[in-house]
């Protein structure tokens, strides 16, 4: 099935969607915000459960973005203490009132090659996030900026493509409507014309089959357009959730990605929105069956005709 993120096909692993790659901005997101709504009486401090063997523990009243841990309140001094925890950014989880607004997560990664350096500048020619000792060694004579200052930038643009984005959704809606009404109108068509048409033999069911394909591709079509819909509305909401809640880091390591499915979202919305309808026509003609007894060897029985399917059926 196709990431509705990127749009890349990938091969559903055996153990079903759980089993599927972890989106960690989202995921960490979702984490928060649950552990808001629910409210501290119900989590417990992870220090305090690890220390008791899972036996007993504090309530938990506040949590760690970097190690994604919840913490009680003498627990998270100890956290703010240690030298390579002191700097995580920590929020506390409400009790029983729920924030209106999760904060926007400013963590800060590291550096792999040179560890505990924070990476907080962003190689413009490179498009990529470095720390300082990678900047000076590999970066110095390329267009870098600070990577808060262009993940801000790269916020702006993202904000404008989903904006961009989300105004397809009326376009496709109706394109929607218009393609339910032609099914509408079709149904009720055939509808009558089978009235006419009830006595016919096994070759006239093999035209109404024909109708039924038709009806199944507009059915089809129907369906890449809820899909198209769902698409446009998950992309819409993941940039906006993003760019509201999501650090600068976040925002510089998703930009390039973002800014290229936008780009395909867009070819897609105009290949649906500007794609050819074809009319669909059917008509019932019934035959006098004298005339074509006297007039022609074979005992024409009825003629339908349509833009769609052009059916003679023969009676021998």
């Amino acid at each position: 099935m196709p990431c509705p993120l990127c749009g890349k096909e990938f091969v559903i692993p055996v153990d079903g969607v759980g089993g599927t790659q972890k989106n960690f901005f989202i995921d960490n997101l979702l984490k928060i915000k649950t552990a808001q709504q629910l409210g501290s009486s119900t989590i417990i401090c992870d220090m305090c459960n690890i220390r008791n063997d899972g036996k007993t523990g504090q309530k938990a009243t506040m949590r760690c973005l970097e190690c994604q841990d919840s913490y009680c309140d003498n627990c998270v001094k100890v956290h703010q203490f240690q030298k390579v925890t002191k700097d995580h950014q920590i929020v506390r989880i409400i009790g029983t009132a729920v924030k209106s607004e999760t904060p926007r997560l400013v963590s800060m990664k590291s550096c792999t090659k040179h560890i505990h350096q924070p990476l907080n500048y962003y190689c413009i020619d490179c498009k990529k996030i470095v720390c300082v000792s990678c900047f000076v060694e590999s970066h110095k004579f390329h267009d870098c900026k600070a990577v808060s200052t262009a993940g801000e930038e790269f916020r702006q643009r993202i904000k404008k493509k989903a904006q961009k984005i989300s105004t397809y959704m009326n376009k496709v809606l109706l394109v929607k409507y218009n393609n339910e009404k032609r099914k509408v109108d079709a149904l009720t068509e055939i509808t009558e014309k089978e009235k006419e048409i009830h006595e016919r033999n096994q070759e006239l069911k093999d035209m109404v089959d024909r109708y039924t394909k038709s009806l199944l591709e507009m059915e089809t079509e129907t369906e890449e357009i809820n899909r198209c819909c769902t698409i446009f509305k998950s992309f819409e909401a993941y940039c906006r959730e993003l760019t509201l809640e999501g650090s600068a880091s976040d925002i510089c390591s998703s930009v390039d990605q973002i800014i290229l499915r936008a780009n395909e979202l867009e070819r897609d919305h105009d290949a649906l929105v500007n794609r050819p309808l074809n009319s669909f026509k059917v008509s019932f003609h019934a035959t006098d069956l004298l005339d074509h007894l006297q007039n022609a060897k074979s005992n024409l029985v009825r003629n339908t005709e349509g833009n769609v399917i052009t059916f003679t059926s023969k009676r021998f």
